[in-house]
C-alpha cells in the first residue's frame, strides 16, 4: 500500500495510514527472505506516536517506495 502524494488532513488519520502501510511493508520483508530494513521501517511506522515521528515514518517509507520502483 502506498501513502497518497496528498497526506491525509487530520493527525489520526495520518497515522492509521502508517499503521496500514506497516503491514505492507512487513508482508514484502517476509517475502524478501527477512529484509531487516524494512522490518525495522514497518516498527518505526506503528510505532510513530507523535507528529515529528510520524513525519520521519512518511519520509523513510517514501524512500523505501523509491526503491522498490524500477
Amino acid at each position: 500500500m502506498q501513502i497518497s502524494t496528498k497526506s491525509p488532513s487530520s493527525f489520526g488519520q495520518r497515522c492509521h495510514a502508517l499503521t496500514i502501510a506497516a503491514y505492507a511493508v512487513r508482508q514484502q520483508a517476509t517475502r524478501s527472505g527477512g529484509d531487516f530494513n524494512a522490518w525495522r521501517l514497518s516498527r518505526l511506522m506503528r510505532e510513530a506516536e507523535t507528529d515529528a515521528q510520524v513525519n520521519v515514518a512518511e519520509r523513510k517509507y517514501d524512500a523505501w517506495l523509491q526503491t522498490l520502483a524500477p
